[in-house]
């Protein structure tokens, strides 16, 4: 037994010593495979990051805060290397660079995309109707000329044009050397004998003049006989709108009583909405409806449209509820609504707030208006004739005890005079923005960043610092940092659907960035400390795109 152990030790020595080196055999060939997949996966990494530039621009060591396609919000330090108008890298390290390229270093900077102000009318002029454009046009050309900068130097490097559609204008400015990039609506959709017409006071033979959109659900109009309704389809305009004049959305108003006008006009049906709709998806375009009421909420809630215009500021046609701000468990239920179905929406606060800014007067000592608008041009504003839009706002009242005194005397009984009943309501109207916002925030509504620049031609929302002031009515409401950030970038450019080119900071996006001295997730204020402008990949210094200013290009960091 004993002579048998030995052989059998002996043996198991022999086995356990060749299986020894068989296994330190194969973990060194593992090893060594490991350490040739690591070389060339490095190498790959190390080719995948040689990037060439010909006319290249790098910012180092900032921090950069951008939404991603998932939605998520990134924000880390690192480096974005730039390419003529794209981006070609962002990342935490800096890549392997070869080229012709200048750096900048961005220390303690932050950088997030260009800002996107998704509801301007350019052709509108703020502060001058076309009447006094006609009758100022040095002023008039001035003007334009430097509307480009205007929103540059507060950030907006993006704009989408809804309707006053002027197409001279948008070449006008997308040809000069200083501008954003540019989209519109087109022409808006106007319905026969619709609110834009009688607005307008167009006399019915000039009605039949225009492309007018025919409403077939509605039996109510009649047209002559030399009329051939296929010609107004909603086919034909929607055509029109991408064909013709390279529009990426269609917009078209639904107004009510619940503004106190009577209404004397036609409204869109509810059939005529779910045609346009379903037209536009073939087109790839989102419908957008200008419906500030309870009424044109709900029926953009029940045709589903992409984006709703305006905050839901007009609540009840009842004049005896006019003072009411406490949410009504009726409107919140449809705010639930536009949430669940992810609708966009547009607050645009100034188109309030711009109106409460003129009747309250002094907005033209505004210092910072000297940025944008020029010594003559606030000159002029301050004179007689500059104050026309005071004069029209403050007839308002009487405009309205003219046309529907029964709504004026209801509203009226509960105020001392015109005056205290303008201030009075426009506060009302205010306080109501601030409750819709904030509870579609609250429920996770997509909300769209937009300042209805143009509107009126109030002098009191001016280009690009109209966008400032409506980020700070939006934040004064209680909206998050957060949410600001997102519905003028990525949230904008997604419900344009160009969010293939801006919104995010992202490989193969339009290079329009901006550098901040400030943190934006934590002080709106931030959106007024831009230190550069990048616009289609060129850096401008802000204080090159004061008015005052001379133009030009900041001189880059070597």
């Amino acid at each position: 037994m004993y002579a048998i152990s030995i052989v059998h030790y002996y043996k198991l020595r022999i086995y356990l010593s060749s299986s020894f080196m068989i296994k330190q055999i194969y973990w060194k060939f593992i090893s060594l495979a490991l350490s040739f997949l690591l070389v060339f996966f490095f190498t790959q990494c190390s080719e995948r990051h040689k990037i060439s530039l010909a006319k290249g621009l790098v910012i180092e060591n900032a921090t950069i805060i951008s939404f991603d396609s998932t939605n998520t919000l990134n924000k880390f330090n690192g480096c974005i290397a730039l390419d003529s108008n794209r981006i070609v890298y962002v990342g935490e390290s800096r890549p392997d660079l070869k080229g012709w390229y200048t750096t900048i270093d961005a220390n303690g900077k932050y950088i997030i995309p260009g800002l996107i102000d998704s509801h301007v009318h350019l052709a509108n002029m703020a502060g001058m109707t076309a009447r006094l454009k006609r009758k100022n046009p040095k002023l008039r050309d001035e003007y334009f000329n430097n509307l480009g900068q205007n929103f540059l130097y507060f950030g907006y490097t993006t704009l989408i044009d809804l309707n006053a559609y002027d197409p001279k204008i948008i070449v006008r400015l997308a040809g000069s050397e200083c501008s954003p990039d540019i989209y519109t609506c087109g022409e808006q959709l106007m319905i026969m004998d619709g609110f834009m017409m009688e607005m307008g006071e167009m006399d019915q033979s000039s009605r039949y003049q225009i492309p007018f959109l025919h409403d077939h659900y509605n039996l109510q109009v009649n047209y002559p006989d030399s009329i051939n309704l296929e010609d107004h389809s909603y086919k034909n305009a929607i055509n029109r709108i991408v064909s013709e004049q390279q529009g990426v959305c269609a917009k078209l108003l639904y107004e009510d009583e619940f503004s106190g006008l009577k209404v004397t006009w036609e409204k869109p049906s509810q059939g005529l909405l779910k045609d346009i709709l379903s037209e536009a998806k073939n087109y790839g375009i989102p419908v957008i409806l200008h419906a500030p009421s309870f009424e044109g909420q709900s029926n953009a809630v029940g045709a589903k449209v992409d984006i709703i215009a305006h905050a839901m500021w007009n609540w009840f046609s009842d004049p005896k509820r006019i003072t009411e701000t406490e949410l009504p468990s009726s409107h919140r239920a449809l705010l639930h609504e536009i949430a669940a179905f992810q609708i966009g929406y547009q607050p645009t606060f100034s188109a309030i707030t711009g109106e409460q800014r003129v009747l309250e007067g002094g907005f033209l000592n505004d210092t910072i208006l000297t940025n944008i608008y020029s010594n003559a041009y606030i000159k002029w504003l301050n004179s007689e004739e500059g104050k026309w839009i005071e004069r029209r706002m403050k007839g308002r009242p009487g405009f309205i005890k003219r046309t529907n005194p029964l709504f004026y005397w209801s509203v009226r009984r509960m105020f001392e005079n015109d005056e205290h009943m303008m201030d009075s309501i426009y506060k009302v109207l205010e306080k109501r923005i601030n409750a819709v916002v904030k509870y579609l925030e609250t429920n996770e509504g997509r909300l769209l960043f937009g300042t209805d620049f143009g509107v009126m031609n109030m002098y009191t929302v001016p280009p690009g610092y109209g966008g400032y002031l409506e980020m700070k009515s939006w934040y004064n409401a209680g909206v998050s940092l957060k949410t600001i950030l997102k519905a003028a970038t990525f949230d904008n450019a997604r419900a344009f659907h160009l969010e293939k080119l801006y919104g995010t900071i992202k490989e193969g996006n339009i290079a329009n960035l901006l550098i901040l001295k400030k943190d934006p997730l934590k002080t709106v204020d931030a959106y007024n400390s831009i230190e550069n402008v990048i616009i289609r990949g060129e850096l401008k210094s802000r204080n090159n795109l004061r008015i005052n200013a001379s133009k030009g290009v900041l001189s880059l960091a070597k």
